[in-house]
């Protein structure tokens, strides 16, 4: 499967524009063109099925992500620590070297404004993010994010539509995707489908709205998301998942008790429940602010909590015990079967993070070990036969090699022998 084919240049193949030598086709001559046709043929090889496609795809992937603090006012330049300006970039500067895949997932869970005169709705914790902020973080890479989550309706209507209008000029100028949130409950439910080095993707995204109000909900005539916890809500999405064919199927769902590492009843067969009905293949849960247990149905994922990823409306998780202190951050390596015609998981990483509520970044090895196995004992124990369990490496990450067509990435992860005894 992995053999060469006829080389079509997708626009989005330009992502991977760093590996060819910068300038070489200025004034080229025979040299330089026997130097591009050379990159072409290595291109089409490593890269591309016979029929175009990228035969191998990273998935990068965390949980909640926040740019502010509860109550203050958004700023383009950064966010205040402390009384101190900290600026976007030192922000995300941990977690900056982690997003190296195709695909790069958060959930955004704050509306998007730089309107700071817009009235809060009447709640105890309420973010804003500015556009500046998220504009920076699709500019690191981020290029898939839920807007479905118990935040998205903190500054009313308005908020709502100042996230739906700064989240679209971001998929126009960016090519970012973002799911869950619309100007109406057709547009909130429908998951968006997009195309990425020849292959079809399907982005859905569903979350809790606070306390069940139903003025939160979206409608036909009113702008919003619609709720898991609402009946008959999940079940739409469920439905609009399955009607649409996609190569990939990736579903966000914002749900689960706060800082409670279990999962919640009847949460493992709601979430099968978007593989086995809408032929989802990775599931994403967040909002309990602490991980869950990973489960694998064949090439079928559900990450059943992520924790935080960079929220800074959340508070220092480090003073709980080592099952709750921590986030997970993941990449997943595709790779493309040309007998079903999809692509399938080969492996997965596992880097659990520390800082999540300031400046994310992976956990020194010792640490990060130490929750990588604590994440191990929880996925058995949450979900038996059926969990999703990594080889610790040396540097304190995770790795799950079970795929038979491992891609070149992931063929120099599995390949390590970097394992702790």
């Amino acid at each position: 499967m992995w053999g060469g084919g006829l080389f079509v240049l997708d626009p989005m193949l330009l992502k991977h524009r760093s590996r060819i030598e910068p300038g070489l086709t200025q004034g080229c001559g025979r040299t330089g063109m026997s130097k591009i046709i050379a990159i072409l043929v290595i291109f089409s090889t490593v890269f591309l099925t016979g029929a175009g496609r990228q035969q191998e795809i990273v998935i990068t992937f965390g949980g909640d992500v926040c740019l502010n603090r509860n109550g203050l006012k958004s700023r383009p330049d950064g966010t205040k620590v402390g009384g101190r300006l900290v600026s976007w970039e030192k922000l995300a500067s941990g977690i900056k070297p982690l997003i190296d895949g195709d695909l790069n997932f958060l959930n955004l869970e704050t509306v998007v404004t730089g309107r700071n005169q817009i009235s809060a709705r009447g709640k105890k914790f309420v973010f804003r993010s500015h556009p500046k902020g998220v504009e920076y973080l699709a500019e690191i890479g981020f290029n898939l994010m839920s807007l479905a989550n118990n935040h998205a309706f903190d500054f009313g209507v308005e908020g709502v539509k100042e996230t739906l209008k700064h989240s679209g000029r971001l998929t126009k100028t960016k090519g970012v995707y973002f799911a869950g949130l619309g100007n109406n409950d057709a547009e909130a439910i429908e998951p968006v489908v997009f195309e990425y080095g020849g292959h079809t993707f399907a982005f859905g995204a569903v979350g809790i709205i606070t306390n069940m109000r139903r003025n939160e909900r979206a409608t036909p005539e009113r702008p919003g998301m619609v709720g898991f916890r609402f009946k008959g809500d999940y079940e739409r999405v469920l439905d609009a998942m399955a009607a649409v064919k996609a190569d990939y199927k990736i579903l966000s769902i914002h749900y689960g008790t706060e800082r409670q590492v279990k999962l919640d009843r009847g949460q493992q067969a709601r979430f099968q429940r978007a593989v086995r009905k809408a032929g989802v293949d990775l599931v994403l849960g967040h909002h309990a602010h602490v991980v869950r247990a990973v489960e694998r149905k064949k090439n079928k994922l559900i990450f059943y909590g992520l924790g935080n990823y960079l929220i800074r409306g959340a508070r220092n998780m480090e003073p709980f015990p080592d099952a709750q202190d921590y986030g997970l951050f993941g990449r997943l390596y595709l790779a493309f079967n040309e007998e079903s015609g999809r692509l399938e998981a080969q492996a997965v990483e596992a880097v659990a993070l520390t800082g999540m509520h300031y400046i994310a970044r992976p956990r020194k090895a010792e640490g990060g070990a130490r929750r990588i196995k604590v994440l191990n004992d929880l996925s058995r124990r949450s979900v038996g036969d059926s969990a999703l369990t990594f080889e610790v490496r040396r540097d304190g990450t995770g790795i799950a090699c079970f795929g038979s067509d491992l891609g070149p990435r992931a063929k120099k992860r599995c390949g390590s022998s970097e394992t702790t005894p």
